[in-house]
């Protein structure tokens, strides 16, 4: 195989072609593999001879990508900024990227798609973990006078607030992307002030306002498939050492919602002259209901592990923040 007086000569065996440079077209090098001659009627040359291939490629000008493509595989200094470049932009993608765009297209849902999601939610949460509150009509009176104050809309979305028992999910709160604020009766039943209730609602009105319920649907897709794009295979996302970095991801986000719940919650309590103690207090008392101990002695691995694969931050950091915006308020 050899260019001379304009022409391609290829010899394989006792086969002898003379052809036209424009009758060949070279495959790209990919490290050491095998080459292949695209030649006329669909017939293809193939060959482990890349230094030859690559001088015919230079002769006849043919191939200039894949010698590129080849010079970038075997150069270490560009590999290494390659590999610092794709760790740094993949970073920057997830940890603001997902979050900016998911922000923006929750903002941009219309109404319909949060009341949707609202009503299709809480039906499916009534046919499995939650069922009538059992509480007493007059205490239901009681909380509802007692919130009505603070359901005036946000960001355009009605408020109302449901009350359901579950054993399912014990002493919760949480709120529906169409407005609806769901607390259980062990939550009712663990606070002991209204106030405390009223802190909890603030706290989950922050969600609606900030329409996290869209927006965390949002991230949760787009940290799918970002995922699945990656590693080039829907499959592969069954692997757990794919599904792991997703699921840590999903959870991050899901602390910065709910800091941003918090820190809603507390410029509305301090606007309606309500002690953020409170807040903390609640917060404290629901860990412990979970399991959790609130400690001032310093937290051991395990617990930092349970803090990183927890949806919501670290109840002791939460009461923390509480206590110095209360400090600073004084």
């Amino acid at each position: 195989m050899r260019s001379a007086d304009g022409a391609v000569l290829i010899s394989a065996g006792a086969m002898r072609l003379a052809l036209s440079q424009d009758q060949i077209r070279i495959s790209p090098r990919i490290g050491d593999t095998p080459r292949y001659l695209h030649l006329p009627d669909d017939a293809v040359f193939e060959t482990n001879d890349n230094k030859r291939v690559d001088q015919l490629s230079r002769s006849i000008r043919k191939g200039r990508g894949g010698r590129m493509l080849h010079y970038l595989e075997h150069h270490l200094g560009l590999i290494l900024v390659a590999v610092v470049v794709t760790i740094a932009a993949s970073a920057l993608t997830f940890v603001h990227g997902v979050p900016w765009t998911a922000r923006l297209v929750a903002q941009a849902l219309p109404a319909a798609v949060a009341e949707q999601l609202g009503e299709t939610t809480l039906m499916s949460l009534d046919e499995t973990w939650l069922a009538p509150s059992e509480l007493p009509e007059s205490r239901l009176q009681e909380l509802r006078q007692s919130f009505l104050p603070y359901l005036a809309p946000v960001s355009d979305t009605p408020l109302k607030v449901v009350f359901r028992a579950s054993d399912t999910i014990g002493a919760n709160a949480l709120a529906l992307p169409d407005g609806t604020v769901i607390f259980t009766d062990d939550l009712v039943s663990l606070a002991e002030h209204d106030d405390e209730l009223i802190a909890i609602l603030t706290h989950e009105i922050g969600h609606v306002a900030h329409r996290h319920g869209l927006q965390g649907m949002v991230q949760s897709s787009l940290t799918f498939w970002l995922f699945v794009m990656m590693t080039g295979d829907l499959s592969a996302f069954s692997d757990t050492t794919v599904a792991v970095p997703a699921v840590l991801m999903s959870l991050s986000y899901s602390r910065e919602m709910e800091r941003q719940a918090d820190a809603y919650a507390l410029q509305t309590m301090k606007s309606r002259g309500l002690d953020p103690a409170h807040f903390a207090n609640i917060l404290a008392r629901l860990s412990e209901s979970h399991g959790a101990e609130i400690s001032d002695t310093e937290k051991s691995h395990w617990d930092q592990l349970g803090d990183l694969l927890s949806s919501h931050p670290a109840t002791r950091e939460r009461i923390e923040q509480i206590r110095q915006q209360n400090i600073t308020a004084d």
